[in-house]
């Protein structure tokens, strides 16, 4: 069984990036903790703020952030914290070489019905300022807390799969994960069918005539409402994440945050064979504009996403 702590020293000899991803792994083990006891301890429900993006903070929102910033802080290897639920950016070691942008709590409407929610994290070189594509990632990861809690975290190389034991330890389950380039699963929330574009509309109408229609196959439609709880099942055996602007939100540029969303989950992907894009561009390409800028997400097996860009091509 291999470690977190001896995979992190054969992916990198550079100490202080381990040290970062170490800091976020450790700030899951604990996040982990505070989620298993939440209900007994009264800390579910809504903490009363709101957070930049307008949206209801939870209490374990605030706890998570919290616990996140003081993991960091005590590691002069980072510089700058980006993070969903603070509207501005935090600027710690003046030495630091390091950026990090995160989702603390991703899902967190799940957590009242225990359903799997997650950390979200992305790390950056600080030389190259707060607004980096995401193809500069050094590293980047998240924390799935279901049955098991569960870490993805990819280094440069393939995206790797750890699974937090009784001790409190990651150990190392899959070294190498591979999205399957052909799939049969694409999540997506139907609930927005009147809002979506003609890509996205025509790409799911094949997807439902199934073996019948030009997909020449069945399909089945898998969406959890937690973007790591989704990507998570992608990671292990395949299939497409949707959520592509649509009329609704086009004046926001997407749904998803690029920097602490998007560009970690499409590089984790994209190191396990699979497809990151916005039906347009590739994800790891977008040069952002803000720290909490918005943008269409759409990643998962490479076959479906070609699929994806092909309708978009057309219009």
């Amino acid at each position: 069984m291999t470690p977190l702590a001896d995979w992190l020293a054969q992916q990198t000899e550079d100490e202080d990036l381990a040290g970062v991803v170490a800091a976020m792994a450790a700030a899951g083990v604990e996040i982990a903790g505070i989620l298993r006891q939440a209900p007994i301890a009264g800390q579910t429900g809504l903490a009363g703020h709101v957070n930049v993006q307008g949206e209801a903070q939870k209490a374990l929102d605030v706890i998570s952030n919290d616990i996140v910033l003081n993991h960091l802080r005590a590691n002069p290897a980072v510089s700058i914290l980006i993070s969903e639920e603070l509207d501005e950016a935090v600027h710690m070691s003046s030495q630091g070489r390091y950026i990090v942008a995160t989702d603390p709590l991703d899902g967190s409407s799940n957590l009242d019905v225990n359903v799997t929610v997650g950390t979200i994290f992305s790390v950056l070189p600080a030389e190259g300022g707060l607004l980096q594509e995401g193809a500069a990632q050094v590293a980047a990861g998240y924390v799935a807390y279901g049955p098991a809690t569960s870490l993805a975290v990819r280094i440069g190389g393939s995206t790797a799969m750890f699974t937090l034991d009784a001790a409190g330890q990651w150990i190392l389950v899959v070294a190498a994960a591979v999205v399957p380039a052909a799939s049969g699963e694409y999540a997506i929330n139907t609930a927005r069918e009147r809002f979506w574009d003609e890509a996205t509309r025509n790409y799911v109408a094949e997807n439902v005539a199934g073996e019948t229609g030009p997909a020449g196959k069945r399909y089945n439609m898998r969406w959890v409402g937690s973007m790591v709880a989704d990507i998570h099942r992608i990671l292990i055996r395949g299939g497409i994440f949707l959520y592509p602007l649509d009329s609704e939100i086009s004046a926001k540029g997407g749904r998803l945050r690029l920097l602490y969303e998007a560009n970690p989950m499409a590089w984790l992907i994209e190191g396990a064979g699979g497809g990151a894009t916005t039906g347009r561009q590739r994800i790891l390409e977008i040069v952002p504009k803000d720290i909490h800028q918005r943008v269409p997400v759409i990643l998962g097996s490479a076959d479906e996403v070609k699929r994806m860009e092909d309708w978009y091509s057309r219009g």
